[in-house]
């Protein structure tokens, strides 16, 4: 089974300097600096302005909640792939897949920056699906949680980034 989400990360800031920062190298590099579990790798298939972020990260034991760690087959390490276009016009869309070593998950699904009068906003779309028999359908929402979690940590990045690279 899976189970489909939606939902929106606002930014304080212009759309074209945040599709700039999402779209640099240097930012996502500062933003995995002190992650000692993660791997990251950059590419810019779709040219100047897109970017192809592939990134991992080993789950912390004391950060998997308890319902997950109970049918963890082995370490948790979470795979993303996010990737995103140039922008046209005001708006930029993207695309995302994550999945799951140690339990098997898969996510995907869309994104759209786009303008607002506090400055912008990514609207997220997808679907989760956790195949794990009985409590697969307990997970996927704690799964979408965390992706909610994520977007949201990375709004606060790269906001500060922006305001740093402003100042410098």
């Amino acid at each position: 089974m899976s189970r489909k989400f939606s939902f929106t990360v606002p930014y304080a800031v212009p759309v074209e300097d945040l599709h700039r920062a999402l779209t640099t190298d240097d930012a996502w590099r500062a933003r995995f600096a002190n992650a000692e579990t993660a791997t990251l790798e950059l590419s810019h298939p779709g040219g100047a302005g897109t970017i192809r972020i592939q990134m991992t990260e080993k789950a912390r034991k004391d950060k998997i909640p308890s319902i997950v760690g109970k049918v963890l087959k082995n370490e948790l390490v979470l795979s993303r792939i996010d990737d995103w276009q140039a922008l046209d016009g005001e708006i930029a869309k993207g695309v995302f897949q994550a999945s799951t070593t140690g339990i098997t998950s898969e996510m995907s699904g869309s994104f759209e920056l786009r303008p607002t009068a506090e400055g912008c906003e990514i609207d997220v779309v997808g679907t989760v699906t956790v195949k794990v028999s009985l409590v697969g359908g307990a997970i996927e929402p704690l799964a979408e949680q965390l992706f909610h979690r994520v977007l949201n940590s990375e709004r606060k990045f790269f906001e500060e980034w922006l305001t740093a690279e402003a100042t410098a």
